[in-house]
C-alpha cells in the first residue's frame, strides 16, 4: 500500500467514523426524548438477513414475537 493509498483509506475511515458517531448521537437523543417502555432485562436480537436492516419503514412489531422461558415445574 502506497502513501497515497493509505491516505485516501485514513480518509474514507475518518469520515465513516463521523457518520457512525454522528448516527450514535442521533440515536442517544431520540431515546431522551422517546424512551423506552419495555421491562428492565429485556433483549431484542436482530437476525443479520432482518427486513428491518433493509427498509426504514418496517416496524419491530410487524415481524417481532416474543420469547419467554419454561417455567421450571
Amino acid at each position: 500500500m502506497n502513501k497515497e493509498q493509505k491516505k485516501e483509506m485514513d480518509k474514507v475511515l475518518s469520515k465513516l467514523s463521523a457518520e457512525i458517531e454522528a448516527e450514535a448521537i442521533q440515536m442517544r437523543l431520540d431515546y431522551e426524548n422517546n424512551p423506552s417502555n419495555m421491562d428492565s432485562g429485556s433483549v431484542i436480537e436482530i437476525h443479520q438477513d432482518s427486513p428491518l436492516l433493509y427498509d426504514e419503514k418496517e416496524s419491530l412489531a410487524d415481524v417481532a414475537y416474543e420469547v419467554r422461558r419454561k417455567k421450571n415445574e
